[in-house]
């Protein structure tokens, strides 16, 4: 028999799995806690990980162990160094919430462009008669900068694509030009893309200070919509909400900040109509859940049958 442990709850179709191989005596920790695991994994053949650190005291701590499965992609609070040693296999579900965050930044971009929340309330509040008003715009022909070209900038783009927007692209480590779709335009500089772009959406990488700060929305069109389902820190969050309050740009959409979550009371943004928040679930929808629990689930059946898959190892050195 194998020991599995599960650092708390994940989506219950990685558990069902796990329960369905016989071997498998599949250990659900009660909560996802840095002290309830460091207590549990002394005799695991095999860890399934959620956002909790692993390093080398912990490794010290299962000398059985064979592999750990990331329920995600990220592991920066891991010590590879010490599981390589080891020969451990460190394994990660691979991409399986681009298509999540894709489709949510569209639902942001075409919330705020159909003014969803103000036709709703016409109806809850019997105003029928501001249906006039025309505050509803189309995606057609928008022109929509994409800032990052990764997996979720070219899945945003195809969905928009599909909408009729005109995309234009702004990343600088985009290698192979020639490969770049004919009909996308791709801007050399950041400050000449929000110039002309009514909706600019954010998706690159970390960076060390923002993106987007008070000289870049200087540049913005007045009717220009903001979206950022990407890092916290690539938008001066009070910057923005100064915009937003002196009309300067028409509507921000944003799933991440700066911190996490947010203090309400220190931020005018989170009092301004013309925005919409979520609460960093971009990439947390069921389904997206569900793909990672099985992902990290089927890592470890793989790993202890011998049959690892290549591509979800991080230290493939251990192979």
């Amino acid at each position: 028999m194998y020991k599995i442990i599960v650092g708390g709850q994940i989506h219950n179709s990685g558990i069902e799995l796990l329960k369905s191989i016989n071997n498998f005596n599949v250990n659900i920790l009660s909560d996802a806690s840095q002290e309830t695991l460091e207590n549990n994994i002394q005799d695991a053949d095999a860890i399934l990980l959620r956002l909790q650190s692993f390093s080398k005291s912990m490794i010290d701590k299962c000398p059985k162990l064979k592999i750990l499965s990331r329920n995600g992609v990220g592991y920066d609070r891991i010590d590879i160094q010490e599981l390589t040693k080891r020969r451990i296999p460190l394994t990660i579900v691979g991409d399986v919430n681009s298509s999540s965050v894709a489709e949510h930044t569209i639902m942001l971009i075409l919330n705020l462009l159909k003014n969803t929340k103000k036709h709703d309330e016409m109806v809850r509040s019997d105003n029928w008669k501001d249906r006039d008003l025309l505050i509803s715009n189309d995606f057609e022909d928008k022109r929509l900068l994409i800032v990052g070209f990764g997996r979720i900038g070219q899945k945003v783009a195809r969905i928009a694509d599909s909408f009729g927007a005109k995309i234009s692209v702004f990343d600088p480590f985009i290698s192979n030009k020639n490969t770049f779709p004919l009909h996308y335009q791709l801007i050399d500089t950041l400050d000449f893309g929000l110039k002309q772009a009514d909706i600019i959406t954010l998706h690159a990488p970390g960076t060390t200070k923002p993106i987007i700060s008070e000289r870049e929305i200087s540049l913005m069109n007045k009717d220009a919509i903001i979206i950022n389902t990407s890092r916290g820190s690539h938008i001066d969050l009070d910057a923005l909400g100064r915009a937003l309050l002196e009309n300067n740009i028409k509507a921000a959409g944003l799933d991440v900040y700066p911190e996490e979550p947010p203090i309400i009371e220190e931020h005018k943004i989170f009092k301004i109509k013309n925005a919409i928040f979520s609460p960093h679930i971009a990439g947390l929808s069921n389904d997206c859940a569900s793909r990672m629990a099985l992902n990290s689930a089927q890592n470890i059946i793989d790993a202890l049958n011998g049959k690892l898959k290549h591509d979800f190892v991080i230290n493939k050195e251990v192979l």
